[in-house]
């Protein structure tokens, strides 16, 4: 059986193409069994007991963020309004607003980002939090979560904000606004069963496990696809030429 420069290239492509979306479905459940993984650790430190951030707390924070975060949290000190940080394009229920951080000073001389929650705003952007700071004195309970270690360096909102907003808190930017006694971690503060006045404390987000196995039956169906197209592809060219050999060629 003779086969065609061309029908040889067609057949590579469609190969290659098919082992391509193979190993794109392996890589997908590789993912997916990491998301498993991130989700299992997740749940693990939730379950722990809240950490007291004392000054011994602080110290294992700073030397290693990643293995605490995820866990909850309890903090005592003094808000720092006058350093807060806004992060903008914050939406609740299809309504525009920010996230309200705000430093806590603690007893010892550290300092923790606490994200308050939610403040409605109609840019997305700014917004007067000077009626949302009341007491000086504050215990918050939170979950502990990463601060990202670089991002945007913030953008001047105009003459209608009074502070600069982020589009998400970075560890740079949040040095740069409190020094090195900030720890690496934010304090996301937990609903306490009150109101719903802002700031609205923000829910923690599902760990759920994405569509990754999805995506990977797709690549895996596409594989298939090609593959079974090539092979009626070359059964069709076979008894093509089987039909027009000639009786006793």
């Amino acid at each position: 059986m003779k086969i065609t420069p061309r029908a040889a290239l067609g057949s590579l492509f469609v190969l290659a193409m098919a082992a391509l979306c193979i190993r794109l479905g392996f890589w997908q459940l590789a993912r997916l069994e990491q998301r498993r993984e991130r989700n299992a650790a997740v749940r693990a430190a939730a379950a722990l007991p809240p950490l007291p951030l004392d000054a011994a707390t602080a110290r294992a924070l700073s030397a290693d963020p990643p293995p605490h975060a995820w866990r909850r949290a309890s903090a005592s000190g003094r808000w720092d309004h006058a350093r807060e940080m806004v992060l903008r394009g914050r939406s609740r229920q299809g309504r525009p607003g920010v996230h309200l951080v705000t430093p806590l000073l603690l007893g010892d001389g550290g300092v923790v980002m606490v994200n308050r929650g939610w403040v409605p705003a109609p840019d997305g952007a700014t917004a007067d939090t000077r009626a949302l700071h009341g007491e000086k004195a504050a215990r918050i309970d939170g979950v502990m979560q990463e601060i990202a270690a670089a991002g945007d360096a913030g953008m001047a909102p105009g003459a209608a904000g009074r502070d600069t907003t982020w589009q998400r808190l970075t560890l740079p930017a949040v040095r740069a606004r409190m020094g090195e006694r900030v720890l690496p971690l934010v304090l996301q503060r937990l609903p306490s069963g009150g109101g719903q006045a802002p700031p609205i404390p923000v829910p923690l987000p599902e760990p759920g496990e994405g569509n990754h196995l999805s995506y990977a039956v797709q690549w895996f169906s596409f594989a298939a696809i090609a593959l079974v197209g090539l092979a009626i592809l070359i059964a069709r060219g076979r008894r093509g030429r089987g039909e027009a050999q000639p009786p006793g060629g």
